[in-house]
C-alpha cells in the first residue's frame, strides 16, 4: 500500500523505544507506520537519510498579545516555529473577565491564523475563576492553568479587580482542581512577592543589567516554589504541580530535594537560563526571572541531565525593539521570542556539546512536555496512533541565527549572531509537511485546538 507521507530512512529518537533506523509513514494526520527502513512507500516522500526523526517540539509557554494584535501573534510566530521544529504551542492567557463567556472569540481568531497546533492555558487570577474550573474543563476542553504569584498585590491595578492573589485564592485552584474528575496541571510562578515587591522603584538610570538582576535575588523564587509545592502536596495535587521557568540553580537543587523527599513536581527551564548568564546580557534580555550566574547555568544543565529538570518552555513573548526598549533599563519592558530557536539551542548547546543525550533532548523537549500537560500519547511520542508530528534534524548543520532565519514577528533575537548547530530540515505537523530545506510550506488556518483530556 501506499501511504499519505513516508519519512524515509531516518534514524528516530524515542523515549521510550530509543534510537533506531526506520521509515515512518502517516495516514490522515496520524502515524500509521512504522518499519524497517526504505520498505514503505508514500504519495509523499522525505529522505531522512543520516538524520534524526524526533517527535515535534513542545513550547508549553507563550503569551500571545501581550505586546501585539492577537491575530498576529498567532499568524507570525506559529509561522516562525516551523523553523524551529515545533509543532504545538501552550498559550498561557489570562484576562479578567469569565473565560467561559470570552474564550469563544479567542478560539476564533487562534483557529483561523495558527499554521501549527495549540492548547491554552488560564490564568486564574480571582476567586471567580477558581469558582469557574469545572465549567472550564467540561466546555471548553482546557484543563490546564497557571497561578501568578507575581501577581500576589497587582491584581487591582493590572486587571482592574477587587482581589488579590493571595495564598488563599491559590489553595482554592488546588483544590478546584483536585475536584476535577479529569487530569490537569497547575503551573506556578515561583516568586516571593514580598521580596520583589518592595524593590521595584526605577533605579540608576545608568545601571547594568546586574542591578536588575539583583531586584529579583535567586532565593525569592526557591523560598516560593517549595512554599507552593507543599501545599499542592498537602491536597495530594503535587503530581500535577509545575514549576516554570527555573531560573536560579539553588530552586533546581530543592526541587530535587523535594523530589528525594517524596514530592512528584514537574521543574521547567528555559534555554535563556541554559546560555546566557547577567555578564552578557544587556537591556534586550531584561525578563524576569532575570539570567544569573555560570554556577546557576551549570546547576541547571546538571539538573536537566539527571531529570529533576523535567522540560523546556521559553516564556516566548513577540515584540519589537521599538516596543521593548526604553530610555533606559528601567524603562524597558520585559520579554522576548524564544520558541523558534528553543530546539536548535538545546540540540547545539546540549547534545552537541555533550551535556545531555539525544534522547534526552526529546524528552525535555517534547515527550515530557506532552505528558505534562495532558497531550500524551496524541503529542510528544512517534507511535502508532499518535498525531504526525515529526521534526527532522540534520546535528550538524550550523547557522548564524537572525530575526530573518527564525521569519516570525520580532525583529530581533537575544540570541543575534549566535553560530547554532542542529537545525530541522523539515517539520511535518498531524502528517503535512510544513516546513522544508528554510521554507515554512504551511498554511495558516490548518493549526487547531488540542482539546483534553485527549
Amino acid at each position: 500500500m501506499s501511504h499519505d507521507l513516508v519519512v524515509q530512512n531516518g534514524t528516530v529518537v524515542s523515549v521510550e523505544h530509543g534510537t533506531f533506523r526506520a521509515d515512518v509513514a502517516a495516514d490522515d494526520g496520524v502515524i500509521s507506520a512504522i518499519a524497517r527502513p526504505n520498505s514503505l512507500d508514500g504519495d509523499e516522500v522525505v529522505d531522512a537519510a543520516g538524520k534524526y526523526v524526533l517527535p515535534g517540539a513542545i513550547d508549553p509557554h507563550v503569551h500571545y498579545g501581550l505586546f501585539r494584535d492577537y491575530e498576529l501573534d498567532h499568524e507570525t510566530e506559529t509561522h516562525g516555529d516551523l523553523v524551529g521544529g515545533v509543532t504545538t504551542v501552550g498559550n498561557i492567557f489570562r484576562r479578567p473577565g469569565k473565560y467561559t463567556d470570552i474564550m469563544a472569540g479567542y478560539f476564533e481568531q487562534s483557529e483561523a491564523n495558527s499554521y501549527h497546533d495549540y492548547f491554552y492555558t488560564l490564568g486564574i487570577l480571582s476567586p471567580d475563576h477558581v469558582a469557574e474550573i469545572p465549567d472550564i474543563v467540561d466546555q471548553l476542553g482546557i484543563t490546564t492553568f497557571k497561578w501568578y504569584a507575581l501577581y500576589k498585590f497587582l491584581t487591582r491595578s493590572k486587571f482592574g479587580l477587587d482581589n488579590d492573589l493571595d495564598d488563599a485564592v491559590g489553595d482554592g485552584m488546588i483544590q478546584a482542581l483536585a475536584g476535577v474528575d479529569a487530569p490537569t496541571t497547575l503551573g506556578y510562578h515561583a516568586e516571593n512577592t514580598e521580596i520583589t515587591q518592595s524593590i521595584l522603584e526605577p533605579g540608576d538610570p545608568d545601571a547594568d543589567y546586574h542591578a536588575f538582576r539583583e531586584r529579583y535575588p535567586g532565593y525569592a523564587e526557591t523560598q516560593s516554589m517549595v512554599s507552593a509545592a507543599a501545599l499542592a502536596k498537602l491536597h495530594d495535587y503535587d503530581q500535577h504541580f509545575y514549576t516554570v521557568h527555573i531560573s536560579s540553580g539553588g530552586t533546581a537543587d530543592e526541587i530535587a530535594a523535594l523530589r528525594h523527599a517524596g514530592y512528584d513536581i514537574t521543574g521547567e527551564t528555559c534555554p535563556q537560563y541554559l546560555v546566557y548568564t547577567a555578564d552578557e546580557c544587556d537591556a534586550r534580555m531584561k525578563v524576569t526571572p532575570p539570567m544569573r550566574d555560570a554556577s546557576d547555568r551549570e546547576t541547571l544543565w546538571k539538573r536537566l541531565a539527571d531529570g529533576t529538570l523535567s522540560c523546556i518552555g521559553t516564556d516566548h513573548v513577540p515584540n519589537t525593539l521599538d516596543e521593548k526598549l526604553g530610555d533606559d533599563l528601567w524603562e524597558t519592558g520585559l520579554a522576548f521570542s524564544g520558541t523558534q530557536t528553543m530546539l536548535p539551542l538545546i540540540l547545539s548547546e546540549g547534545v552537541n556539546e555533550g551535556r545531555i543525550s539525544l534522547e534526552r533532548a526529546v524528552a525535555v523537549t517534547s515527550t515530557n512536555t506532552a505528558k505534562a500537560w495532558k497531550l500524551y500519547p496524541k503529542k510528544g511520542t512517534i507511535r502508532m496512533g499518535s498525531d504526525a508530528d515529526l521534526a527532522v534534524v540534520d546535528l550538524d548543520e550550523t547557522k548564524t541565527v537572525t530575526a530573518d532565519l527564525l521569519q516570525a514577528g520580532s525583529d530581533y533575537s537575544i540570541y543575534e549572531g549566535m553560530e547554532v548547530t542542529g537545525w530541522p530540515t523539515h517539520t511535518i505537523v498531524r502528517g503535512r509537511v510544513v516546513f522544508e530545506e528554510g521554507e515554512v510550506t504551511g498554511e495558516k488556518g490548518y493549526g487547531t485546538h488540542v482539546d483534553r483530556p485527549v
